[in-house]
């Protein structure tokens, strides 16, 4: 009787290891999932706000495009042409006797959210008399 109790005993401590062990995995396996739920929102939703910057700046960048074709157009009309080469900018007069060409330089934003009007720097300008 008393091998039948001690038995019977260690099953039950057996069985309550066990179940412990499989609770434990089960919450595991559950906080893994909500974390990972998260994580896939968040991502999800900084994706979106990704993609609304670049739909932004895509307009933006059209927008610059435009007023630098303009402002082509506009000095064109008075003699003066300007090509742009890369990082150089050269405008050239109409009778080919003067031209200036400068170098695009990016300038370092401290601020998160440049404006428009700082992203464009020319310095080291050199001009050269033709004759």
């Amino acid at each position: 009787m008393q091998d039948l109790l001690s038995l019977t005993n260690l099953l039950i401590t057996l069985a309550l290891i066990a179940g412990a062990f499989v609770a434990y995995h089960h919450g595991f396996a559950r906080t893994a999932d909500e974390v990972k739920a998260r994580v896939i929102s968040v991502m999800q939703h900084e994706i979106d706000t990704l993609k609304d910057r670049l739909a932004t700046l895509e307009k933006e960048n059209l927008r610059l495009s435009q007023i630098i074709g303009t402002i082509r157009l506009a000095l064109q009309q008075r003699g003066l042409h300007i090509t742009i080469d890369g990082e150089l900018v050269s405008i050239h007069d109409h009778s080919g006797s003067c031209s200036q060409t400068s170098r695009i330089i990016e300038k370092v934003q401290p601020a998160p959210a440049p404006s428009p009007a700082d992203n464009f720097g020319i310095a080291a300008h050199h001009r050269h008399e033709e004759v």
